[in-house]
């Protein structure tokens, strides 16, 4: 069985990186910080002429929770069509309701207009209140996959309720695993989930050689600095490439 890899990225390099060392896909983002949030038309429409691999974009228009206003879901549909007039194949998004539910109305909208790009429902899935009566709502909206990391912090925690989910969703929904997935834990993990595809960003941190201003910072705090970002590792990607490859 061929296990597909996709591979988060979350600068127009990456995604270069990516592509050159032979990821099945990749998920087009910007905003790692943040846990990802739309990219640019201008990156989008730039990295979709530079790479030959399939590529999914990540439509989600601000940090925060995943109920969105009506003019945040004007902008969802918006960036839907232009990623579909810019040959993207698939888009990544996700949308709840208060009381922690799949928002059905508007994930059927964005799945109608999204045609014929395939749809991924992020991990906003996680933070529903009913993982499983989630995963029936998906199904019936339309959605190809769902990216998860099975309602815990990283996918490892929650394998066995990966495992569960990919025994409910048969051949009607693909189950994506992601967080935290490595090199040193991934094999053992598709054995136990039996899951087809994986979602990893492979990543590293790069660091600046620009000249250094100690006394102040852009960034308000985490991994990433003014100085040092987080790239694809061209290494990474093929190591877990070739482990795919022997299961």
């Amino acid at each position: 069985m061929r296990i597909i890899s996709e591979i988060a990225v979350y600068t127009p390099e990456s995604a270069l990186i990516a592509d050159k060392a032979g990821a099945q896909r990749i998920e087009l983002c910007s905003g790692f910080s943040e846990g990802g949030l739309s990219p640019s038309h201008g990156t989008i429409a730039i990295v979709r002429e530079k790479i030959n691999t399939r590529m999914h974009v990540m439509i989600r228009p601000r940090v925060g929770d995943f109920i969105y206003s009506n003019l945040e879901k004007e902008i969802i549909l918006a960036d839907i069509k232009f990623c579909r007039n810019a040959g993207v194949d698939g888009i990544v998004f996700g949308v709840l309701l208060e009381n922690g539910k799949i928002d059905k109305e508007f994930t059927e909208v964005v799945v109608k207009a999204a045609q014929p790009m395939s749809v991924t429902f992020h991990r906003a899935f996680d933070i529903c209140i009913d993982l499983n009566e989630a995963l029936y709502d998906l199904i019936d909206s339309g959605v190809k996959r769902v990216l998860t990391s099975g309602g815990k912090q990283s996918a490892i925690l929650g394998a066995s309720k990966i495992a569960e989910l990919v025994k409910q969703a048969g051949d009607s929904i693909i189950i994506l695993p992601g967080g935290g997935l490595t090199p040193e834990n991934i094999s053992d993990f598709v054995k136990q989930t039996k899951v087809k595809e994986v979602h990893l960003s492979a990543k590293m941190l790069k660091f600046s050689s620009a000249f250094k201003k100690s006394d102040i910072s852009l960034i308000s705090d985490g991994i990433v600095t003014d100085y040092c970002w987080l790239e694809a590792d061209e290494e990474i990607v093929k190591q877990v490439i070739q482990l795919l490859k022997n299961i």
